[in-house]
Order: C-alpha cells, then sequence, then structure tokens
C-alpha cells in the first residue's frame, strides 16, 4: 500500500472505494516495479518498452552512462543500474531526495525546487564534466523527470535570472508551456543543451512526461534537455512581455538549433498520466463504478478546475482527470495578510467545496493528488465528501478565508483530510479523482 494513512482516511465504504481507484493509480507509476519491469538486460540487448519495445545491442558501445534529472529519477537510474549491473561504466542523478545503494556506480546529488539554488549550480556542473567527456562510441541513458527544469542549472548567471522569472511568471499565471519556454532560453543545458554536450555520443532519452500538452510535447518535459527546440529566443521575449516583465533584464539566449546534434538521440515517452488514469479507470470498474475520462490535459484555475467534472456527474460514476492547474497568488501582503500552505490540488478540493458547499457533497467524494506524493507540501492532496464539511462547520472553519489566504494545507490538516504516500512514484502531473454514488 502506497497510501500511508489510508486506514484514517476510510471513513466511510464510498471514501474506501476512492481511496482504492487512487491506490491504483499509484501502483501504475511505482518507480521500481515500471522500471523493472519495462526494462531488461539478456545476452548484452537492452530492450526498453514503452509505447513499443526499442532495443539497443551494448555490443556496439564501449562505455554506458546514466544520467538521472528530475523528481523520481534517482530511484529510476538506481534501479536501472541494477539492470545493467558490470555493463554501467557510471553515472549521476539530480534529484530532490537522495537514494542511497551500496556499490552502485550512480552518483546522487540532491537539489532544491520549485525554486533553483548554488546547490542545483554545482550538481549540473557534474553532470556536464560527466556528459562532455563522452566519446562517439559511449552511450548515455536518461531519466527525464518533472521538476528538471528547476534542478538543473548550469550557472550562476541562470540561477539569477531562473528564480527571478520563475517567481513572477508563477505568480502572474503563466502557465507550465510559458514558463518552461522561458526557461530553455536562460540555460545552456536545457532545450536541446544536453543533447549538444553529449554529441557525438549515442543518446537514449526515457521521459516520464509531468506537462500536459498537445501531442505529447516531450520538449517541455524539464524544458526538454535531449529535445530539439521548436521555440526560439523570441518566443521566450514575447512570452516575458505579456507578462509585462523586461526582456532584456534576463539574459535569453538561443536554443541549439543544428540538427547534428540531435542525429544519435533516440527520445522516448517512457510514461504518462495515462497509466495511472487507465489503470483508476480498471479499478473502478472492478469495484462497480462506470469510470468516465474527463482528460488527460486537464488545466486552468485550480479553485474552479474541478466545478464542469462534478456539475455532471451521474450516479455510481466515477470521472477521472489528469493534468496541471495553476493558483494564481493575490499579494495578500498588501492587506496585512500572508500566504499560507498548500499546493494545486489541495486548493482544487478546497474551491470545490467552497462553490458547492452542502448542496452536493452529500454521496459524493472530490479528491485531487500530485502523482509524485508532494503537493508543494508534505501531502499529496485531499480528499473532501461530507464528513469533511461536517467537520469544517463543528470547527468553524471558513473555507472561503483559507482558500483566499492560499492555505488549503491547514484547512485539510484540521479536517483530518490530507493524504499521503510513500515517496517512490514518478511524477505524472496531477489526478483528479470524483465519484457518486446512489
Amino acid at each position: 500500500m502506497l497510501i500511508t494513512n489510508f486506514k484514517n482516511l476510510t471513513r466511510n465504504s464510498l471514501r474506501r472505494v476512492a481511496l482504492l481507484i487512487v491506490e491504483a493509480g499509484y501502483q501504475a507509476i511505482d518507480i521500481e516495479k515500471v522500471v523493472s519491469e519495462r526494462i531488461n538486460l539478456k545476452n548484452n540487448i537492452l530492450k526498453i518498452r514503452s509505447a513499443k519495445i526499442d532495443s539497443l545491442n551494448l555490443n556496439n558501445f564501449k562505455r554506458v552512462f546514466v544520467v538521472g534529472i528530475g523528481k523520481g529519477s534517482a530511484l529510476a537510474s538506481m534501479t536501472l543500474a541494477k539492470i545493467l549491473n558490470r555493463r554501467l561504466n557510471g553515472g549521476i542523478t539530480l534529484d530532490v531526495s537522495k537514494v542511497k545503494s551500496q556499490k552502485s556506480k550512480v552518483k546522487s546529488f540532491v537539489g532544491t525546487h520549485p525554486l533553483p539554488s548554488k546547490q542545483n549550480v554545482k550538481a549540473t556542473q557534474k553532470v556536464i564534466r560527466l556528459v562532455k567527456n563522452l566519446k562517439k562510441d559511449d552511450l548515455l541513458i536518461t531519466f527525464i523527470c518533472g521538476g528538471g527544469s528547476a534542478l538543473l542549472c548550469a550557472s550562476e548567471k541562470e540561477l539569477k535570472n531562473s528564480i527571478l522569472a520563475t517567481k513572477l511568471l508563477t505568480q502572474a499565471g503563466a502557465d507550465i508551456k510559458e514558463l518552461n519556454t522561458v526557461r530553455k532560453h536562460l540555460s545552456e543545458i536545457k532545450g536541446g543543451g544536453l543533447a549538444k554536450m553529449a554529441y557525438p555520443a549515442t543518446v537514449v532519452s526515457l521521459i516520464i512526461s509531468d506537462v500536459p500538452t498537445a501531442n505529447n510535447d516531450l520538449s517541455m518535459v524539464a524544458s526538454g534537455p535531449t529535445v530539439y527546440d521548436k521555440t526560439t529566443k523570441k518566443d521566450a521575449e514575447k512570452i516575458l512581455k505579456t507578462y509585462n516583465l523586461q526582456p532584456t533584464t534576463y539574459n535569453l539566449k538561443e536554443t541549439p538549433k543544428d540538427k547534428k546534434y540531435f542525429r544519435k538521440v533516440k527520445n522516448i515517452l517512457f510514461l504518462s498520466n495515462r497509466e495511472p488514469i487507465l489503470a483508476m479507470a480498471e479499478k473502478a470498474k472492478e469495484l462497480g463504478f462506470k469510470p468516465k475520462i474527463y482528460s488527460f490535459k486537464i488545466k486552468g484555475e485550480a479553485k474552479n478546475v474541478l466545478i464542469p467534472l462534478i456539475k455532471n456527474l451521474k450516479d455510481k460514476e466515477v470521472v477521472l482527470a489528469g493534468g496541471e492547474t495553476i493558483v494564481r497568488l493575490k499579494k495578500l501582503e498588501m492587506r496585512n495578510e500572508k500566504l499560507g500552505k498548500g499546493g494545486r490540488n489541495m486548493e482544487a478540493v478546497l474551491g470545490a467545496i467552497f462553490n458547492f458547499q452542502f448542496s452536493i457533497f452529500k454521496n459524493l467524494i472530490v479528491l485531487s493528488i500530485a502523482s509524485d506524493g508532494r503537493d508543494n507540501t508534505e501531502a499529496a492532496g485531499a480528499i473532501a465528501d461530507d464528513s469533511t464539511l461536517k467537520k469544517a462547520k463543528k470547527l468553524k472553519l471558513d473555507p472561503q478565508e483559507f482558500l483566499t489566504n492560499h492555505n488549503s494545507f491547514h484547512f485539510f490538516k484540521k479536517t483530518g483530510d490530507l493524504i499521503f504516500i510513500k515517496p517512490k512514484t514518478f511524477n505524472v502531473a496531477d489526478l483528479m479523482i470524483i465519484l457518486k454514488e446512489k
């Protein structure tokens, strides 16, 4: 069981159903399980199963290295290291947490997220040194995961500009595509920069998508360090101007456009939110509910995003969605108020409570979670139903006040509705579930 407080949250049978569906989703993105099931080495042939099966004959390479970038990449890389065993020559991971592994040839480094720090710069420089020393008969296998945009930071100049741009664009409500387009053009390693550094080695990039875009645009995941970048410096300038920011402040640069750097690069969509959503749909069916997938790339203001899903909900139906919402932060300090604690998922559930109150919550569950178990806090997200509202009323908690102050974590901490999971799942953006009994 990956949900660590499953028993405490199971106050009634409908909650149990909802949490079993969530657990099925988390099991589908369990890092060690997925990597072990999808990658195997036999007779020096490495087989990678994603949408199709890719095979690599390791006899064609003198050396093999692994680099992991982003949340969950350390555990994924360590798991791959065990599979490669003696064929692995070395590797580096840059993640938000360290994974201890005895006798591993992969060195694990920790960086900060959602904003980069000098810690990130030091670790990124180690990645750059490894990659730039690769030869034409070397193989580099990378795990590229969400969070890599913040974790990868190549210089002090990028650090300064990235922190400033990320803060201002996030507060203004820029979406992930806009944010990562700008971050690509602040960096020498993002936007295909890592592929250029690795040239002329062969690069196989296993990408775990946390970015809900059309046609699975892999260039947006972790700002696409191994993917040819179709955006330009002018695109980044335009985005900054849209949010009333001055482009000349940020020392923007063009990303690599010479396609020779990408001829020996294979980018594979290894995992996305389709896997957990389909697993949850299957579990819902097994438990006697009719699953309905609303969207794999839902977006919008977090506090309002669940409203259309709830309005169209029918009895014995489970509505599932995945994607990434935004939270527009208001300048509360002007009213002598401070920002609270919370994340997109908790805010989405609190927004549903505020919008519907007691009018609709009978026999209904609303739930939203971060796939990697950290919704900008130590909690993965929150669950709410009629019992949540009764507890809030008893404690005299005003949902509007907590929503205004973006303090969803403390609201659900008081009602006992925070969800916690073991930190061993991939980041494939957010997952939302709404179900109704007769």
